[in-house]
């Protein structure tokens, strides 16, 4: 688990609460569900309007990125596509096929077979690198997805803010009762401005990180199982290898 971005949250709430707390508000006048449902459930809601089902659905598992991230060991993945070139080249490159399931990463395994399979090693890396942008884009759609809820939310929070002062005005014979109510009112501008800035823009920012970081994983993997299929020389491999990061 990422603690780091529950420790994130944890402080960007604090922060709020406290400056209401050292400014004399009341806690309680933060606190309201009909203010979080129009901006959560409301901004959802837009955001379901303008993709499909299935864009919806990807965006949940990704934003499971969040809290739990993939894990992209560059080091273990150049020391094994190393010994899979010193095996190849000792051996043979249908040696490999033992290797595959060893590989325990389908995009790998399927350009390993491919490798050993005999698909031309041009033709090989252009099909490997499509793969690998249509994976990222299909990401990337998905993080779009989760931005869009926060472009939503500020609107949406606006939305409420009027709706509590159309109720607000309502009790004009009561002094204390309007200023309570106006009060209240303006917390959904809050909840949208917050939900916006403190949760899903961070989020989405370091999912972006997260997807950009597999590209170049996947392109470590497709120049390193290249240079396996074209017979390069395993050290002059793990020389060009080492400028991933």
């Amino acid at each position: 688990m990422d603690f780091v971005t529950l420790a994130g949250l944890l402080i960007a709430f604090s922060s709020v609460f406290l400056a209401n707390w050292l400014g004399g508000g009341e806690i309680i006048l933060l606190l309201n569900l009909p203010s979080a449902i129009i901006v959560i459930v409301g901004s959802i809601g837009a955001t379901l309007i303008q993709s499909s089902i299935q864009e919806a659905a990807r965006a949940l598992v990704l934003i499971k990125w969040s809290l739990f991230p993939p894990v992209y060991d560059f080091n273990s993945a150049r020391a094994l596509i190393n010994n899979l070139a010193h095996k190849a080249r000792r051996l043979s490159l249908l040696a490999l096929e033992s290797d595959i399931e060893a590989l325990n990463n389908r995009f790998s395994s399927r350009a390993l077979q491919m490798a050993i399979d005999g698909t031309d090693p041009d033709l090989l890396a252009d099909r490997l690198h499509d793969d690998a942008v249509r994976i990222y884009d299909k990401r990337m759609k998905s993080v779009s997805f989760i931005e869009s809820i926060g472009g939503y939310a500020p609107t949406l929070g606006i939305m409420g803010s009027v709706l509590g002062l159309i109720q607000a005005m309502a009790n004009l014979d009561s002094p204390e009762a309007l200023g309570h109510g106006i009060a209240v009112a303006f917390v959904s501008t809050l909840y949208g401005q917050g939900f916006a800035n403190l949760v899903i823009f961070p989020i989405t920012k370091k999912l972006t990180g997260y997807v950009d970081k597999e590209l170049l994983f996947h392109q470590l993997l497709i120049d390193g199982i290249c240079g396996i299929a074209t017979g390069k020389h395993p050290y002059r491999l793990e020389l060009e290898l080492n400028t991933y990061e």
